[in-house]
């Protein structure tokens, strides 16, 4: 791959814990489109040992999955996920949640069901921060 592929095209791994079919396949996609590795998950503990094995740089995490306890699912995955940033999918999406998406370790919200346009924003912001955070240089470019 040249510079000016890696550029466009970075090697973002990201492990997706998703409920829904649809979201699975809108991930499926745009991971597809943008040379990103995607690796799904169904259930926490496969997301926990994806996590220490793949180093991803981004978790999405699906709050219908995490049941009640979905917090409490959120800081552990924050606590072993070796700085990923974790984006919880959520149907209900408010100024209360996304407060407590931060105060549990999460960077962000998306709505369910995902849409391809608001996922790739996530991760590239979402990516933009990892690397900012790991002292790297910042090099993702849209192609939508």
């Amino acid at each position: 791959m040249t510079d000016l592929e890696n550029n466009l095209h970075p090697k973002i791994k990201i492990v997706a814990f998703l409920a829904e079919d649809h979201d699975r396949s809108v991930m499926s996609r745009l991971c597809y489109a943008n040379r990103w590795e995607v690796f799904f998950a169904g259930a926490v503990g496969e997301t926990e040992q994806a996590l220490g094995r793949l180093k991803p740089q981004i978790v999405l995490f699906d709050r219908d999955l995490g049941g009640p306890d979905w917090r409490n699912v959120m800081s552990a995955l924050a606590s072993c996920s070796s700085g990923a940033c974790i984006v919880l999918i959520s149907k209900v999406l408010d100024d209360n949640l996304w407060n407590e998406v931060v105060s549990n370790g999460g960077y962000e919200v998306l709505p369910k069901p995902l849409r391809e346009d608001e996922v790739f924003r996530a991760v590239k912001l979402a990516w933009t921060f990892w690397k900012s955070a790991e002292g790297a240089p910042v090099t993702l470019k849209s192609h939508l």
